[in-house]
């Protein structure tokens, strides 16, 4: 998960609180600070920037706002957009037996049907190999949810996400192949970055004090976003996320043929990428992405 602005906070205090939400099995959630504009804290990178390359890439602003609230639903659970647009999903919680399934989920070098390599051409699986939390029959997490997703072609073995749209008071299991399941995807697709160097250095999936990797605070808040790169070790990953999330919407437009040109070319998608995950204040990460989407 991409969050929170840059704080510094005391690594007693910090062992303290993660302790403490671990046996409460309260969800971490990033949040940024952003409620003094009317949202719930969320994070920029799943709803701001889904948001912005969602419209870039041929989708309506309607249909751009939906997936972006289902894609910061997904950590949260419920979730109202700058439009009123509320999502709820129930089965994605972070803190559950299917957490690591929706949050850091491996993926392999390219996508599940072979078409296109995702950026970075990276195996995570391989990180795993020859211990108990090898990737079943050597299939990636990520594989699953995207055949789910894009292609409707079987449920996700960690079981189908509820959704509503009515404040919770229907909930239905998510159809694939729509909007609201490519939302989920999106999400695990950035997670799946966002949480790679925890996994390539200590085989680990989830948040724990030490290695910075895996530490929830000094990662998401120091490293993930900024210009130091000495400091923000994690840009690689947040640029490569995006550049994923970007192909993403496009392959899920081919394969549903839909219609609409998209109003960004890839050089623009990836120039607007690579600047805007080198801002480091969550206030003005969520100003560009809402400036860049009025302009189109």
């Amino acid at each position: 998960m991409f969050r929170l602005t840059r704080k510094k906070i005391h690594p007693f205090i910090l062992a303290a609180v993660i302790k403490i939400l671990l046996l409460t099995q309260i969800a971490w959630r990033y949040g940024e600070d952003l409620q003094t504009l009317g949202l719930a804290a969320h994070s920029t990178f799943h709803y701001e920037l889904t948001r912005t390359l969602s419209r870039a890439a041929g989708f309506s602003a309607e249909e751009a706002e939906l997936i972006a609230v289902a894609d910061e639903a997904t950590d949260t659970g419920n979730f109202t957009g700058e439009t009123g647009v509320n999502v709820q999903i129930e089965g994605t919680k972070r803190i559950s037996a299917a957490g690591p399934y929706w949050h850091f989920a491996r993926r392999d070098r390219d996508n599940a049907t072979n078409e296109y390599f995702y950026p970075g051409a990276r195996n995570t699986c391989e990180y795993f190999s020859g211990t108990l939390q090898a990737c079943p029959n050597g299939q990636a997490e990520l594989d699953e949810i995207e055949k789910w997703a894009m292609y409707g072609t079987a449920a996700p073995s960690a079981g189908t996400p509820q959704i509503s749209r009515d404040s919770g008071k229907i909930f239905q299991n998510v159809q694939s192949k729509t909007p609201e399941a490519l939302a989920i995807y999106l999400h695990a697709l950035a997670d799946s970055y966002s949480h790679e160097a925890c996994m390539k250095s200590e085989q680990f999936r989830g948040h724990k004090p030490n290695p910075n990797e895996c530490n929830a605070v000094a990662w998401h808040s120091e490293a993930e976003f900024g210009h130091n790169p000495q400091q923000d070790t994690g840009v690689s990953y947040t640029e490569e996320a995006a550049q994923a999330t970007w192909f993403a919407l496009k392959w899920y437009r081919q394969q549903n043929h839909l219609v609409g040109a998209a109003v960004w070319n890839d050089e623009q998608a990836l120039k607007f990428i690579k600047g805007w995950v080198r801002l480091e204040q969550a206030l003005v990460r969520r100003e560009v992405a809402v400036k860049a989407m009025e302009t189109m």
